[in-house]
């Protein structure tokens, strides 16, 4: 029996909104599969994994504010193996906040800025006001996705950049920011988006994709799931 290997960054504090949820679906699918599946949970000041043994599915979700500088600073020694993974045919997920940590730095509301791994050319501008919500639903190739967002900030292209590996065009709801119709960020394998949800039982297109890529295998399907998500999309179309 094949053994998939999970790894999940800073669970004690990266579980806002119920995200690790999606590690739950994807231990169940490939279970069903007639999978093994090893997830290791690395706590922050742990020593990672992914950049010394393989990783068949990397995740990291959202945080509080007060948190994102720390898990910045602990990813930073990791900055060169996320750029190779983006390279690689290993699946990456980032989700919420935790796309801010690709980008060159957080400028916080009431000054200052801190830095992040500059793995894309993006910085994210936190804002004082009520935090932003939204029902989104974007594009991916021939995929429209689903979600939700709960923020506190937004993300802006450098000066004379352009986001060439962006992951969703936004049907409904706001991209980078509320102007933007430009959303996450995808490179092969490697996925970050804000959408919340958990986004992957939300979407089981998206998530069959990301297990035949992981697995080799096709992937069962259960009526029950396409027909939520037909409802969700009905429900964001309107």
């Amino acid at each position: 029996m094949k053994t998939i290997r999970m790894e999940v960054l800073f669970p004690e504090m990266s579980d806002l909104y119920g995200d690790t949820g999606n590690l739950v679906y994807l231990r169940k699918k490939l279970e069903e599969m007639g999978f093994s599946v090893e997830t290791v949970r690395t706590a922050l000041g742990d020593v990672p994994e992914f950049p010394y043994r393989q990783v068949d599915f990397l995740y990291l979700g959202p945080c509080t504010e007060s948190q994102q500088q720390m898990q910045a600073q602990a990813l930073m020694p990791y900055r060169d193996a996320l750029e190779a993974r983006m390279g690689s045919g290993n699946v990456t997920l980032f989700t919420g906040n935790a796309f801010e940590l690709l980008g060159e730095y957080v400028a916080e509301e009431k000054g200052g800025r801190f830095p992040c791994l500059g793995l894309i050319p993006t910085y994210a501008k936190r804002f004082t006001r009520l935090r932003y919500n939204d029902l989104s639903l974007g594009n991916w190739d021939d995929l429209e996705i689903v979600g939700y967002k709960n923020q506190l900030s937004h993300s802006y292209l450098q000066e004379g950049q352009r986001m060439n590996d962006c992951f969703l065009h936004m049907e409904r709801g706001s991209g980078l920011h509320p102007d933007s119709r430009q959303e996450g960020f995808r490179r092969n394998s490697f996925f970050a988006t804000y959408l919340l949800g958990p986004i992957l039982p939300l979407n089981p297109g998206f998530a069959e994709r990301i297990l035949e890529h992981m697995t080799s295998t096709a992937v069962p399907t259960f009526p029950f799931e396409w027909e939520a998500y037909q409802s969700r999309l009905e429900e964001y179309r309107k």
